[in-house]
């Protein structure tokens, strides 16, 4: 399986251009994800087999940046966020793609992690 990267960005676009020259440079294949597919299930939008396109879908805009990973192994992930620090991109919002997610709707999986971000936090 190919390593890929959904990306969604509400913004900021010198972040968006520092993650990509780290992702191109490792060889991730990049999926943009727009304000209108948020309520697009992963796999859908990962295009895997089974999932199929949510017609009229309720896509709510995410406050932060988000990045869900597929298919990468805990060196590649390694890797992969170290090469990010070092070019000082931040995305506050990471998730690894598992069989439960990959069912959830794009939305619904950042809501998750910023819920789990806001309890560290406290």
């Amino acid at each position: 399986m190919r390593e890929t990267v959904l990306y969604y960005e509400p913004g900021d676009k010198a972040r968006a251009e520092a993650l990509k020259g780290v992702l191109v440079r490792l060889g991730v294949r990049i999926k943009n994800v727009g304000a209108g597919e948020t309520g697009q299930t992963v796999g859908f939008l990962l295009g895997r087999k089974g999932f199929e396109g949510r017609a009229e879908p309720e896509n709510p805009a995410l406050a932060e940046p988000l990045l869900v990973l597929d298919g990468f192994d805990d060196k590649r992930l390694e890797i992969l966020l170290r090469e990010m620090k070092k070019t000082g991109v931040s995305v506050p919002y990471k998730a690894v793609v598992t069989e439960t997610n990959c069912a959830w709707l794009l939305h619904q999986l950042y809501e998750e992690l910023a819920e789990e971000h806001e309890a560290m936090s406290r």
